[in-house]
């Protein structure tokens, strides 16, 4: 088995999410292309405490961008990715969404209440009315209340965080079991479904795809019918994904890969496998852990990446890796009580050469046109203010703001 160091380590996992790269001078649209296909996915996020999170990994990588040019690649035809659950809600390229089989053939694990013995049959019979609905074209889940008529008790409110109307559960549903797509997110960041017909410039038409008579059948896969459609798909789908995965990550553990499309152990570790027969994965050991080579990851001698990470970015969103990696134990902190926090609210790691040196709570302040690092917390022996302010000098001209306040210390952008 071949041996790295913890170094060695970090510099390929940092080099396979791109990040190792020297900043463009102008981002075109072919930038933006191939940090997307480079990453396999982007996460979506509704906090907007700086902007929405699946800008971010893209300014992390590629520098200041025009937003715009991202919108119409993801919203306009043809487009370079498409809404799903594949991390979380993400997007991911085309390709990528047609090997979620598995997810829409076993999703019925959480059914959203379709095998409810008293409102059960009725929520069936409300998604096809949401499919008929979305038969006039593309709507959020507000617009589809609208103008569909139900009789099922909606979910106690009580819940102090999500708590959707049994529209929405029905909507999200058939997103989930890949019978409704979606075709991008509205002003206020909401979702606007359709059926895959009205994405069908990247979805292809498939039965999973439509048919509102279908509706109570597809929105509830039985599972012993899941198993008649036979595994030699599903098991393609899974090394796909796997192999997508691995690559996306450079360097990882077993868990990694899993967790980066959010499969289950037991088919990843059976892909995993084939990529170590076929080459396309090395055993390696890092300072005795166990982990996995993609083949073609590329290890630099040296790395002076500089980069704030949104909290979704791949390189940091499975804590797990980055704790093992660089020894860097992260929470986000939105879901812990003020009083409790230790780092703040909306905290992103900053990436420095080969280190995660520190840790900024970042505010986008529009009302004082400034952005502010509300709190600074560096990593023991570390602290590089300089580097930091430059970074966040260039964060805030690319989101049109006028100055950075850092640890209280204005600083006026020319």
């Amino acid at each position: 088995m071949q041996k790295m160091t913890l170094s060695a380590a970090r510099r390929t996992a940092i080099a396979a999410t791109g990040l190792d790269r020297p900043r463009p001078a102008q981002v075109t649209a072919r930038h933006l292309k191939s940090t997307f296909a480079r990453l396999g996915l982007t996460q979506i996020d509704s906090v907007s405490r700086v902007v929405r999170a699946h800008y971010l990994p893209f300014f992390s990588r590629l520098g200041p961008y025009p937003r715009e040019t991202l919108d119409r690649l993801l919203y306009t035809a043809p487009r370079m990715g498409v809404e799903y659950w594949a991390h979380a809600a993400a997007f991911v390229p085309p390709e990528t969404w047609r090997h979620f089989e598995q997810s829409r053939t076993e999703w019925w694990r959480n059914d959203y209440g379709q095998r409810h013995p008293e409102t059960g049959a009725a929520f069936r019979e409300l998604q096809a009315s949401v499919l008929d609905a979305l038969e006039d074209g593309p709507k959020t889940a507000r617009g589809v209340a609208d103008v569909v008529d139900h009789e099922i008790p909606e979910r106690h409110r009580g819940h102090w965080g999500w708590n959707p109307s049994q529209v929405k559960m029905a909507l999200e549903a058939l997103f989930a079991g890949g019978t409704v797509s979606a075709t991008g997110r509205n002003d206020h960041f909401e979702r606007i479904y359709a059926l895959p017909r009205d994405v069908s410039d990247v979805l292809p038409q498939t039965p999973l795809a439509y048919g509102p008579s279908q509706a109570p059948e597809l929105s509830l896969v039985d599972p012993a019918a899941s198993r008649q459609r036979g595994i030699s798909g599903t098991e393609n789908n899974v090394l796909e994904l796997t192999r997508i995965a691995a690559r996306a990550l450079g360097i990882a553990r077993p868990g990694c890969v899993a967790d980066y499309f959010r499969q289950q152990r037991a088919p990843t570790d059976e892909a995993i496998r084939t990529l170590l027969e076929t080459g396309e994965l090395i055993e390696v050991d890092v300072e005795g852990t166990r982990a996995l080579k993609w083949h073609t990851a590329r290890t630099p001698r040296r790395v002076d990446a500089r980069a704030l990470l949104v909290p979704f970015d791949p390189l940091v969103f499975y804590r797990p890796r980055i704790e093992w990696l660089f020894d860097f134990h992260y929470r986000i902190e939105i879901y812990t009580p003020a009083k409790d926090r230790v780092h703040g609210y909306y905290v992103l790691p900053f990436l420095l050469g080969e280190r995660l040196v520190g840790r900024v709570d970042l505010h986008r302040d529009q009302a004082a046109d400034t952005l502010r690092a509300l709190k600074v917390t560096w990593e023991p022996g570390e602290e590089h203010a300089e580097e930091l302010a430059l970074e966040l000098c260039e964060m805030a001209k690319w989101l049109g703001l006028g100055a950075v306040d850092m640890s209280g210390t204005h600083l006026p952008l020319s």
